[in-house]
């Protein structure tokens, strides 16, 4: 517990040095800031997986879903600094949260999932597909534009709500009585909620606020601190 506890606290200070340097003066130096902050949820995800024994199918596809998170964090921040190859670095960054999305996914299915139940394997893809589709109504209508990588665009946002809804729905079929589904449920509205901001801070036009990117900065964190800390209270 108390190792848990220093790398929340070391991941906490870290973020949010990286975010000061992000909302200041965004630089290589903030990408390397960056990477560091993340390193911290994948190294609690790690120490987490070595200590809490048993369910190992949830621990290893939970701790893919971080490195590939760490990932995705290291290839969108170098689309501030080669401009030129912007939306190449986003698809990278996209393509690699979807599959850190994919190994939560299974990760929750593989340990909540009871044998017998399969409205609970369609109900979140229609759920998902459903809210996929009412996200992208509402983003035209506010004026975001995805241009050539639409179709990726919907892919991971189908991805993304997939995650939401599994979560959810695991929570419901195990009578909202276990806490590592309460916080991966959590961790996971954070992430969609920090997604919704990042949309509109890439394909709307305009600038953001300073502010603005500071709280989906921080709802992300939050959600991968979260989820990975999920570990810890695995029964």
């Amino acid at each position: 517990m108390v190792v848990s506890i220093i790398l929340l606290a070391l991941g906490a200070v870290a973020s949010a040095v990286f975010i000061a340097s992000k909302v200041i003066n965004y630089s290589f130096i903030t990408i390397i800031l960056k990477g560091v902050a993340s390193l911290f949820f994948v190294a609690l995800g790690t120490y987490l997986f070595i200590t809490i024994p048993g369910h190992l199918l949830f621990k290893l596809f939970t701790l893919l879903g971080l490195i590939f998170g760490f990932l995705g964090d290291v290839f969108l921040g170098f689309k501030y600094i080669t401009t030129k190859a912007k939306n190449g670095w986003i698809l990278a960054g996209m393509f690699t949260f979807v599959t850190g999305h994919i190994f939560y996914i299974l990760a929750l299915f593989f340990e909540y999932y009871l044998t017998g139940h399969i409205l609970f394997i369609i109900l979140p893809f229609i759920t998902a597909i459903c809210i996929s589709m009412l996200y992208l109504f509402v983003f035209k209508k506010v004026g975001l534009n995805f241009g050539k990588i639409l179709p990726f665009g919907a892919f991971y946002l189908l991805c993304l709500s997939s995650m939401v809804v599994t979560a959810f729905y695991m929570f419901i079929l195990n009578g909202f009585l276990i806490v590592t589904l309460a916080m991966f449920f959590v961790g996971a509205v954070f992430f969609a909620a920090s997604d919704t901001m990042l949309t509109g801070a890439y394909f709307k036009p305009g600038k953001r606020s300073k502010s603005y990117m500071a709280i989906y900065s921080v709802l992300y964190y939050l959600a991968q601190f979260i989820i990975a800390f999920s570990i810890f209270f695995l029964i």
